[in-house]
Formats: structure tokens, sequence, C-alpha cells
């Protein structure tokens, strides 16, 4: 599947909250023992690599949904809104370039770049 829409490609990783504690029998089982890494990428494209590796895929360009493996009953708003809180500084800038509307409704917090003066 050829696709180059822009895509925000999120990847979560569980780990152990208190590691001293892994050899009890049955800590990770309980969900409270654990805790999630999130990592993102956005990339132009998307490769069958990214569809079976990662817990959820946005088409940023669509504004859709691709895969929802973390935050299964989030829609496409809940989603980029839980992004744009823990990445402002890469997807606001994205997002205005994109979507520059959002920017007169006040959606998109974008920092002004300070120009230098000679």
């Amino acid at each position: 599947m050829k696709n180059k829409g822009i895509f925000l490609i999120a990847h979560y990783h569980m780990k152990p909250r208190n590691p001293t504690q892994t050899f009890k029998v049955g800590y990770i089982s309980d969900l409270d023992n654990v805790t999630y890494d999130e990592s993102i990428n956005i990339t132009r494209g998307l490769r069958n690599k990214d569809i079976a590796s990662s817990g959820v895929i946005m088409n940023l360009s669509e504004q859709k949904v691709i895969k929802n493996g973390f935050h299964s009953n989030s829609n496409f708003a809940e989603l980029l809104e839980h992004y744009q809180k823990g990445y402002p500084e890469y997807i606001n800038p994205l997002i205005a370039q994109l979507y520059p509307e959002l920017l007169n409704e006040a959606k998109v917090n974008v920092p002004s770049e300070e120009k230098e003066s000679s």
C-alpha cells in the first residue's frame, strides 16, 4: 500500500513500575504494576512495518485514524489533542501548516519565532 500522506505513528513499550519486584509471580499481569513509554514519529508515507509494529497510526492529511490499539475508543480529535498536549513542539507547527484555518480559530498554539535584527 503506497500512501504519501502525512502520518503520526505512535509506539508504546510496556515496562514494570518497580523493576525490582518482577521476580514475583503475576507481577506484570497486574496493570497497576506496569507503565508505558510512548514515542511518536511523523512521516510521509506508511510502510507495512509501521502498521505491524505501532500502537496508533493517524493520517493527518485526511484526518483519519488508521490503527488505534492503545486508546481504542478515542476518535481522531481526541487522539490529536492527546498528542498535542504531549508533543506540542512537534505537532503544533505541523498542524499549522496542514490546517491554517485552525490558527484563526485559536485551536493550535504555534510559538512565534523570534527574528534576529541585524
